[in-house]
């Protein structure tokens, strides 16, 4: 329940309907999405090096340690990154779903109007 309050209040604070934001909204989405990519490339570089190290350093613990504390940091970053992606993708999706319906409500008093005229 507090949940779904908090996301009202938010949703409520200023999410476009115009076409302007909704393009906003989705460049937003694919940029998040280009910073994952990103990130992998960045985690694939890092193994790289942290192998490297790993085969040549004598300290094999701390390099070891240093991977342990690198992963965890990028794994919370990802977790994070992917809410976000998911908090705007709910957003953009609950924002096309009130398009619709508020589409479906004039097109029923368009009908009524139609079906009132005829009698």
């Amino acid at each position: 329940m507090k949940k779904q309050v908090a996301r009202d209040r938010t949703k409520d604070e200023g999410a476009p309907t115009n076409p302007e934001g909704i393009q906003q909204n989705q460049a937003l989405i694919d940029s998040n999405n280009l910073g994952l990519k990103n990130l992998r490339t960045q985690l694939y570089s890092a193994a790289e090096y942290f192998e490297l190290s790993y085969t040549n350093d004598e300290q094999k613990q701390i390099v070891v340690d240093t991977l342990k504390d690198y992963a965890i940091k990028a794994l919370v970053n990802t977790v994070d990154h992917l809410g976000s992606v998911s908090y705007k993708v709910n957003d953009l999706l609950d924002e096309k779903v009130e398009e619709v319906s508020g589409t479906e409500f004039r097109v029923s008093c368009i009908e009524q109007v139609h079906l009132f005229s005829i009698i």
